[in-house]
């Protein structure tokens, strides 16, 4: 027989409740997530790290709403908790850095628009001055995000990916050639 799996209703998503279109917020996802490809690239994360912080950044948004908190802030977290989880930590300083950076470039070709309500130290089209003020409060809200990005995972911080699956199949595979 089948099993039957739960189906997963859009509807619930808090930013939906909150009245964002479901298009609006698969788009912010889709925007945030190729930020996050983007940022883990340049930073040279594994595999593996990109593919966790991708959970934990979707994790995050089936919890809370887009309009509390910043994405890109968000994002940022995700990619330094993943970072830690998947044994490959990068530091806080450059990783904020690179990120500020990818966005400035980004909102620079128009690829990512402003948030509403968003902190003016992150709106500039400027990258910010690491040892500014506006830097060093843009990495104390990154850093409680950390937290609270892992209470909302409820600390579950082993993600069993599929593709760990398919590489160890396709190894069975080629052994048996």
């Amino acid at each position: 027989g089948t099993t039957a799996h739960p189906t997963f209703d859009i509807s619930k998503l808090p930013s939906v409740k909150e009245g964002m279109s479901v298009e609006e917020e698969g788009l912010k996802r889709k925007k945030t997530c190729r930020f996050i490809e983007e940022a883990c690239r340049i930073l040279k994360l594994p595999r593996v790290a990109v593919a966790t912080a991708l959970v934990f950044f979707h994790r995050f948004y089936a919890k809370h709403s887009f309009s509390k908190h910043d994405r890109f802030e968000v994002a940022v977290a995700c990619i330094l908790l993943a970072a830690k989880t998947e044994e490959s930590p990068r530091k806080v300083l450059i990783v904020i850095e690179e990120c500020d950076k990818l966005r400035t470039r980004a909102k620079a070709a128009g690829r990512l628009s402003a948030n509403p309500g968003q902190s003016p130290s992150t709106s500039g089209n400027n990258p910010l001055d690491p040892k500014g003020e506006d830097f060093l409060k843009l990495k104390e809200r990154i850093l409680l995000l950390e937290r609270v990005v892992l209470h909302t995972i409820g600390f579950e911080l082993s993600v069993d990916h599929p593709y760990k699956f398919i590489v160890d199949k396709i190894k069975l595979l080629m052994q048996k050639r």
